[in-house]
């Protein structure tokens, strides 16, 4: 049995195993074997990824009822194998019956003689303390020589390393913070596991200093693998290693070339639209679909979070990072990562306290800025099924309608204005504000989310809107929406092109009642209403 920690990769033994153009290609990790072949977590999927010539393959282990660790990503049996049963409440006799010919469930015991003298090390990944154990005594028990590492959750690795104290143990890290000692010192693990969504180059260069691998997850596609490689990673974990391979190898052939032209506005913005518009479906689809089971509290015990915002934040970063690897993301629940002078905004829940509470009045902001310039942005409200969606100079749209506000005079009159508390409070001017709409009879409405208060404003939907202050993850692609449908973004001082300055209030109208509404608006802020 080989389940030793290897000697950690230092920075300068990085350096010196890098290739004549300063990049070392980064080892290769089949993930589940190779899904996009054989069934995910068979013998047949591993056996294809050791003859695509994988480094090491990563599967998933749980446990049944009678304690055999067995190949199984889900807790229950149902997806692949149409049992809705968990596997952990299920004997390994009635596993074994699954499926058909090689196409079953394996033992892990047996997927280790299976791999005994390949070149491949195996990775076994593992979210359950109770699965870590089996699977650890498993291995343990196992007299061959097949290379085991391991992957997982912290609480997963910390029965491993109880288990085995000197396993190949890798840290999951989901921060764009870099590590420090202080992190590694419960587990002392020999790689920095990373979704792809935290990769920075300030973490790679952390890790390796600390002595790390850089290990990242999932790349599918050749851009973000040439970029990874390009950062100094030290493998990527892959569904389709063939892919990924020919790619490095192609790059390392000819020298690691950089892209020969910068692409043009024109071309990054025809690509971001199409998807970011795919993107806002699929956050429709899984907000809707997707109970909260989470929520903690950030800065204040108004100021909610759950695990849908965090969620459905991963998810974004994770598809814009897969075609536009070198962009900048900022992100209200991960925070910034660097990039170049594209940028993306995100709020992947704005009005989480109505998610919370199981008010269908949320919305999602997605926008993308090019030298600090809107360029793309979208809004996806996942309870009317709507994508509002803009282009700078190309215009706004709802579904296949085009929106258009007219410059036709709108009387404040039984018209009506959308805001938001600042916070949970309200802001400074909030009830003059109302007051002066209520004395020229029009209605103020607060219902929970900033980004479709701005944004409805674009579609038709309401006079005006206002809040507190302006955040471009927050509301950068509602103000777009509202520009290019032909609406007025205002500041105190009056209307702005592009972004207001971050933390000045900020007011949309129609532009047929702007100025009213501007005048009563600004005159609540200086508290002459």
């Amino acid at each position: 049995m080989t389940s030793t920690m290897r000697a950690p990769v230092t920075s300068a033994t990085t350096r010196a195993s890098a290739g004549r153009h300063g990049v070392r290609p980064p080892s290769l990790v089949a993930h589940r074997g190779a899904p996009r072949v054989r069934r995910e977590n068979t013998l047949p999927a591993v056996a294809v990824a050791e003859a695509l010539g994988a480094e090491m393959i990563e599967v998933d282990v749980r446990r049944t009822a009678d304690g055999v660790a067995v190949l199984l990503h889900d807790e229950t049996l149902g997806r692949l194998w149409g049992d809705a049963r968990r596997v952990s409440d299920v004997d390994w006799c009635d596993v074994a019956r699954l499926g058909n010919g090689l196409d079953r469930i394996p033992r892990l015991d047996a997927v280790l003689e299976r791999m005994d003298g390949c070149r491949s090390t195996l990775l076994v990944d593992l979210v359950d303390p109770a699965d870590a154990v089996v699977a650890a005594r498993t291995v343990a028990g196992h007299r061959g020589g097949t290379g085991v590492a391991w992957r997982g959750t912290p609480a997963a690795m910390a029965a491993v390393r109880a288990e085995l104290p000197d396993a190949d143990v890798w840290l999951t890290w989901e921060s764009l913070d870099p590590p420090t000692a202080d992190d590694l010192a419960d587990l002392t693990p020999s790689t920095l596991d990373l979704d792809v969504v935290f990769l920075t180059p300030r973490t790679v260069e952390a890790a390796h200093v600390l002595g790390l691998r850089v290990a990242v997850r999932i790349v599918d596609d050749a851009e973000p693998a040439l970029w990874a490689a390009r950062l100094g990673v030290d493998s990527i974990t892959t569904n389709d290693v063939a892919t990924v391979r020919a790619a490095l190898a192609e790059a390392e052939r000819d020298g690691w070339p950089e892209p020969e032209r910068e692409p043009t506005e024109t071309e990054v913005a025809s690509r971001a639209q199409a998807l970011a518009h795919r993107i806002a479906h699929e956050v429709i689809a899984f907000t809707r679909e997707h109970p909260v089971s989470e929520v903690t509290t950030k800065a204040h015990a108004a100021d909610l979070v759950t695990d849908v915002d965090r969620l459905v934040e991963q998810h974004v970063r994770s598809r814009v990072r897969m075609v536009f690897p070198t962009h900048g993301f900022t992100g209200e629940e991960y925070g910034e990562a660097p990039g170049d002078r594209h940028r993306w905004y995100l709020d992947p829940v704005d009005g989480t306290t109505n998610l919370a509470n199981g008010v269908p009045w949320t919305s999602m902001s997605l926008c993308l800025t090019r030298g600090g310039r809107p360029l793309v942005g979208i809004v996806a409200d996942p309870w009317r099924g709507e994508v509002l969606e803009a282009r700078r100079g190309r215009g706004a749209t709802l579904r296949d309608r085009v929106l258009r506000l007219d410059d036709t005079p709108r009387p404040l009159a039984g018209a009506v204005v959308g805001t938001e508390l600042d916070g949970h409070r309200p802001w400074p001017g909030f009830v003059a504000f109302l007051e002066a709409l209520a004395d020229r009879s029009c209605t103020l409405r607060v219902q929970g989310s900033g980004t479709l208060t701005i944004a409805q404003v674009a579609a038709g939907r309401g006079i005006g809107g206002c809040v507190s202050a302006f955040d471009p993850v927050d509301h950068g692609a509602a103000v777009l929406l509202v520009h290019e449908a032909g609406g007025v973004v205002l500041t105190r001082e009056g209307p702005v092109d592009g972004f207001p300055p971050v933390g000045e209030p900020l007011l949309v109208a129609h532009p047929g009642a702007a100025d009213e509404l501007h005048a009563v608006w600004a005159a609540a802020l200086a508290g002459q209403a």
